[in-house]
């Protein structure tokens, strides 16, 4: 199915925030059914995608001027938190989307940006990615360029490593470097000429977030798509917004463990020979590995909302060019990831104290909360958010302004 043959609009007004996000618990529940043998199978859920597209979810962050319903970052990180609870994968595939509309509303965007994408986002236009090139000394190198060619018109060409959400996606904002060496930045529609998808991504984790590898070859690009220059010596609370989001994803995952965990107790789990109850739900040490999990749950959830709140003050106050303000919220979010991705790892360890050797059998996929959880803090070292956290505290050291941090 093309872009120009997709019906992006759901049927009537969405609603408000609160009517999109009390959508969600069905599509919810479909995906955590289907979540084990997706991971295990490779399947990538276009389905349940769309079904989360015509919930008008994706539109939370349009303003009101825009038709949009005006939602907050918290608003967006709670239903990041939910559908992970389901499908990790599937949340941080609209990493990309919620990303875009949160630079819309950055201090890296123009009015005309936003005239320009925010309705067609309110009408269910979804965003993928192509940052991150196959080649270079960093994830953020310039093999992809953007020239013209010799009659003027703009030719992308270059090969991203992986493209998160973008095989799920209408449009892909693609980074890039002109003639000049300026980085760029375009939006192209995925089925234009010269564009190639791949379901490639081959982590041992987060397996199906639709991050395959994107090649461009020749790709016409018209100026009115070349939507930015990037500028990496300034701060913007939308790239602070991006690592909150995958915090946000790891909290979800903490709560999928613990279904996981109790619906495996309660139905399959034996207590031990020798353990001190006759039943696994009564056994304390399975108790206690429950409970444990739990907390881990509440606590990560709890991190990752207080942040947003976080970025929701700073941009209802216009701080958003505030550079020492700017810092002061990335080093919180540094911190809520720091903290909160360490529990889950460890939730989703724990997570087979609650039953022997057969909590480990491929059917269950059980090591899936594990494996995801610990491709996502791989994203961005932890360690550098401990040490630039403590810099902050000691030496009032600003943190990195580069958009992997």
């Amino acid at each position: 199915m093309t872009v120009a043959q997709r019906t992006l609009h759901t049927a009537g007004d969405p609603g408000s925030v609160e009517d999109r996000l009390a959508r969600l618990p069905g599509i919810v529940a479909t995906l955590r059914a289907d979540d084990a043998a997706a991971d295990r199978e490779r399947i990538l859920q276009h389905e349940a995608v769309t079904a989360l597209r015509d919930t008008g979810v994706l539109a939370l962050r349009v303003p009101t001027r825009y038709g949009g319903p005006g939602g907050s970052v918290r608003d967006v990180i709670t239903a990041v938190i939910t559908i992970a609870s389901g499908s990790s994968n599937v949340a941080q595939a609209l990493r990309a989307h919620f990303g875009y509309s949160e630079r819309l509303l950055s201090n890296r965007a123009t009015e005309a940006e936003r005239a320009e994408w925010f309705p067609r986002i309110d009408a269910g236009l979804m965003f993928g990615n192509a940052v991150t090139d196959a080649r270079g000394a960093t994830p953020g190198g310039a093999d992809t360029t953007l020239l013209p060619d010799h009659d003027g018109v703009l030719r992308l060409n270059g090969h991203k490593f992986y493209s998160t959400g973008t095989l799920y996606a209408d449009v892909v904002a693609v980074s890039a470097v002109d003639q000049a060496g300026r980085d760029l930045q375009a939006v192209v529609p995925v089925d234009r000429d010269g564009v190639e998808l791949f379901d490639d991504w081959d982590g041992f984790g987060q397996r199906v977030t639709a991050s395959g590898g994107t090649r461009f070859t020749n790709v016409a690009v018209e100026p009115l798509e070349v939507t930015t220059v990037t500028d990496g010596a300034h701060l913007g609370h939308s790239t602070t917004f991006q690592q909150l989001y995958l915090a946000a994803v790891t909290a979800g995952i903490a709560h999928g463990a613990l279904d996981d965990a109790v619906a495996y107790v309660q139905t399959r789990a034996r207590p031990a020979s020798h353990a001190l109850s006759t039943t696994a739900a009564k056994d304390p040490f399975i108790v206690e590995a429950v409970g444990d999990i739990a907390a881990a749950a509440w606590s990560a959830q709890t991190l990752v909302l207080s942040a947003a709140d976080e970025i929701d003050r700073l941009v209802d106050r216009g701080l958003q060019d505030d550079i020492d303000a700017l810092g002061a919220v990335a080093v919180t979010v540094a911190k809520a990831q720091l903290v909160s991705e360490r529990l889950v790892l460890a939730a989703a360890e724990r997570l087979f104290d609650t039953g022997g050797a057969s909590a480990t059998a491929r059917t269950l996929n059980l090591d899936r909360h594990w494996r995801n959880a610990r491709t996502i803090a791989s994203h961005s070292p932890l360690s550098y958010k401990a040490y630039v956290a403590g810099d902050h505290h000691l030496n009032d050291a600003p943190p990195p302004t580069n958009g992997y941090f």
